[in-house]
């Protein structure tokens, strides 16, 4: 994973202020790269919007975020009724961030998707043997009905479970057939087994 953040050198805590995004603007690539190599510079989408950016008496700083098409980075932009960005910081994920905020409910299938994924590369790594897993469609069924039944989850789509699995570094390889899905665990994680062990 490869985020974008301006760090901190040598702060005895890391603090962080409130922000409320009141617009999001999504911009051109040219438009973006000239905002973002500008900032000081006055813009027409920060002074639509000028009268409702600023840090309330409570502070916490009503905002603009400025996305990019085709990107997942954005800006957070205040600048206090100017034209321009006073303030700014980069927000790398942006978008995604927006769009879980947008749809509670899809971040919680993300979450729920990716505690059962890792549920099965766990049960892969240590039911494997000589780096070998097998999975049954049926088993993967009854789990995800026993799932849904404890709310422990809202939905569940096939084709992303096996992009999702296939995507983990613990997992080398994967085939599938008409009742099973056949793992090779990568070799780092591939554990020995004690003689005698059967699985």
């Amino acid at each position: 994973m490869i985020v974008k953040v301006i760090p901190q050198r040598k702060e005895p805590e890391i603090t962080a202020q409130p922000w409320v995004v009141e617009h999001t603007v999504e911009l051109s690539p040219g438009e973006f790269r000239y905002l973002k190599e500008h900032l000081l510079w006055d813009h027409p989408c920060i002074a639509e919007h000028a009268s409702e950016l600023h840090m309330d008496k409570h502070g916490i700083t009503h905002g603009m975020l400025v996305l990019c098409e085709g990107i997942d980075d954005g800006i957070l932009m205040n600048s206090e009724g100017a034209s321009y960005a006073r303030y700014a910081a980069y927000l790398s994920g942006a978008r995604t961030l927006s769009l879980m905020d947008r749809y509670p409910i899809l971040r919680d299938f993300c979450v729920q998707m990716d505690a059962l994924v890792d549920k099965y590369v766990h049960q892969a790594i240590s039911g494997q043997e000589d780096g070998q897993f097998t999975i049954s469609y049926p088993n993967v069924d009854a789990d995800i009905e026993n799932e849904i039944f404890n709310d422990n989850l809202t939905a569940f789509d096939w084709r992303l479970f096996l992009d999702m699995l296939s995507a983990r570094p613990e997992i080398d390889d994967m085939d599938t057939t008409n009742n099973e899905i056949c793992l090779t665990v990568a070799p780092e994680f591939v554990q020995e087994q004690a003689p005698g062990m059967s699985m």
